[in-house]
């Protein structure tokens, strides 16, 4: 992958941490979270099998 498209990598990763440790139920949240589970199916299956997920500073 190329380095230029790191940063936004990360920032799924993130998102989908932050959105598996959290119970809302934003529609908008819900929307990226199954965006990301058809375009980066690899991505979701990394963060879904952490067992100690790593928290960012936002959290």
């Amino acid at each position: 992958m190329p380095k230029a498209h790191e940063p936004d990598l990360q920032a799924d990763r993130d998102f989908l941490i932050r959105w598996r440790q959290s119970s809302a139920r934003d529609t908008a949240i819900m929307l990226r979270a199954s965006l990301l589970r058809r375009t980066n199916p690899e991505l979701v299956k990394a963060v879904e099998t952490q067992v100690q997920p790593i928290l960012s500073p936002l959290d």
